[in-house]
Parts: C-alpha cells; sequence; structure tokens
C-alpha cells in the first residue's frame, strides 16, 4: 500500500482533514461523553488548528493512500512556556493526531509522528509534546513505543 505523507493543502485537503476531526471526536466521545459531538465542532476546530498552527510556527501534514486523505497530524512548532514555573523552553507540541479507522495499525501513525518530529527538529526545537486522553490506552502505546513518556499528568473531578 503506497502511502505519501506530505504538506497540508487547503484546496484539496479541508473536507478530508474536516472528517479526520469528526471521527477523532467521535471516538473519543465513546471513551469520554462529556465530549461535544464531532458535527458540531469541526469546523471551529479545524479553524482553531489553523489559528495554532500559524501562531507557533506550525504545520499540517497529511497521509494519503491512493490519493485518498486517511489521516493527519497537526504540529505546533515553536511553543513558549506560558508560566513562570514551566520548564523555560520552546517546545513543539502534537496537538492532533488522527488515521481513520480502515487505516489503524499499518504504521500511519508513526509515519506522520515522524513528519512532525522531523518538523520539529528542523526548527531546533528541543522537546516534543502531546496529549493523550487516559482512556485511549492504545494511543499511549504508541506514543511510548514512538519515545514518549510521561511528564505531567493532568487530573480531573466532575462535580455533577
Amino acid at each position: 500500500m503506497p502511502t505519501t505523507i506530505r504538506t497540508y493543502d487547503p484546496a484539496r485537503d479541508r473536507a478530508a482533514v474536516r472528517a479526520g476531526i469528526v471521527e477523532l471526536q467521535e471516538f473519543e466521545r465513546v471513551l469520554e461523553p462529556s465530549l461535544p459531538q464531532g458535527e458540531g465542532m469541526a469546523d471551529a476546530y479545524l479553524e482553531t488548528i489553523f489559528e495554532r498552527v500559524a501562531k507557533h510556527s506550525g504545520r499540517v501534514f497529511v497521509a494519503e493512500v491512493e490519493r485518498t486523505v486517511v489521516g493527519f497530524v497537526a504540529i505546533l512548532g515553536r511553543v513558549e512556556p506560558e508560566a513562570p514555573d514551566e520548564e523555560q523552553t520552546i517546545h513543539a507540541y502534537v496537538s492532533d493526531l488522527v488515521v481513520l479507522p480502515a487505516y489503524r495499525n499499518r504504521g500511519l501513525g508513526r509515519r506522520l509522528l515522524d513528519a512532525a518530529e522531523q518538523f520539529a527538529r528542523a526548527l531546533g526545537t528541543k522537546r516534543l509534546d502531546i496529549s493523550v486522553l487516559s482512556k485511549n490506552p492504545a494511543a499511549a502505546r504508541l506514543y511510548r513505543d514512538f519515545g514518549f513518556g510521561d511528564f505531567r499528568i493532568q487530573m480531573a473531578k466532575r462535580l455533577d
């Protein structure tokens, strides 16, 4: 299965990336039902991704199989620390990683992460961050296998 990882092209990839956002959101809603529905948030979230990418010298890469976009990764290339108690290092941040269900477990997520890491290294950043829902062990396993380790655990308590 020939696969291409390339830079996002808004003229031809927008609908496919939007569909990936909906897919990811619906998948995560199974894990965390309090999250909003994918269709209802996809357009606004897509704009948020591109605003963040622009603000932080980032990029979006897509995975394409037989001219069909089947996944994407969004990386913020240069994120400055927000608070004085954080490590005072500019870092890169993978904000989104999606591979459509029919194409999972074929190494596409790893290839997209490779593209994000190479991009971050080319910018000279020394740390690459990513987050994952605690109820998504498959993604956490991929990230650990890729070399990510726990850095900070954010916890939540519902007050309903």
